[in-house]
């Protein structure tokens, strides 16, 4: 009898800074999370990590997104961010490569960290910034990324995409969020994941984890 082998869902977290995409992590089980620290800052919150690594290039960010890919211990993993990825990946490029070549390293290497994040068979969360694109006419944000082979195209290779924001409410308490159907935006999310009408959840990692194996068991 032959056992079906289930999704594994890409999970992209988009915002401009300081609007809680790292911070979305801190309930994740600290000790089967594999925490990427590709930013290469102190975390927001206590770090309670049991793997965590901080990156100083995108080659050691790459290397421990397949060292944590292959560890049986890690259930799921954060990488923050594809925006800090992109920008060591480019200084790189710049250093060793010279006219055309720069460009074309700089689009096969985010080739690549896209497809292994895709074939990793666990919940991958992928933090970003994003810039505001002409798509078909309309302005959309879209996460951002230097040249043109990738440009507006991120969000594809994800299976949902979820922009966060945040704002100090009337009893000057921070309330903070990630948007499934943003207008203007690139955000999708299966409907079946948090129902149909559901447009806002809470800045919650764990949470969208929670959700996404009640949906897949």
């Amino acid at each position: 009898m032959s056992t079906v082998q289930r999704d594994y869902y890409k999970i992209l977290l988009v915002s401009q800074s300081g609007k809680g995409k790292t911070y979305s992590s801190r309930n994740l089980n600290p000790d089967t999370t594999g925490f990427i620290n590709v930013e290469n800052k102190p975390l927001s919150f206590k770090n309670r990590f049991k793997y965590h690594t901080r990156c100083t290039s995108y080659t050691e960010a790459y290397a421990a997104l397949v060292e944590y890919a292959r560890n049986p211990e890690i259930t799921a993993i954060f990488f923050d961010s594809f925006s800090a990825y992109v920008e060591l990946l480019l200084k790189e490029a710049r250093k060793t490569k010279k006219g055309f070549d720069v460009w074309n390293m700089y689009a096969e290497e985010i080739g690549k960290v896209l497809d292994i994040i895709k074939r990793v068979p666990k919940e991958v969360f992928v933090t970003a910034h994003y810039e505001i694109l002409g798509i078909e006419g309309n302005q959309e944000k879209r996460v951002k990324v230097k040249g043109k082979e990738w440009e507006g195209l991120i969000e594809k290779e994800f299976s949902i995409v979820l922009y966060g924001d945040r704002k100090v409410n009337d009893q000057k308490k921070v309330e903070a969020w990630f948007d499934l159907n943003l207008e203007n935006s690139s955000s999708k999310c299966p409907p079946d994941i948090f129902g149909e009408e559901i447009n806002r959840i809470d800045n919650d990692a764990q949470l969208v984890l929670t959700k996404i194996l009640e949906f897949v068991n």
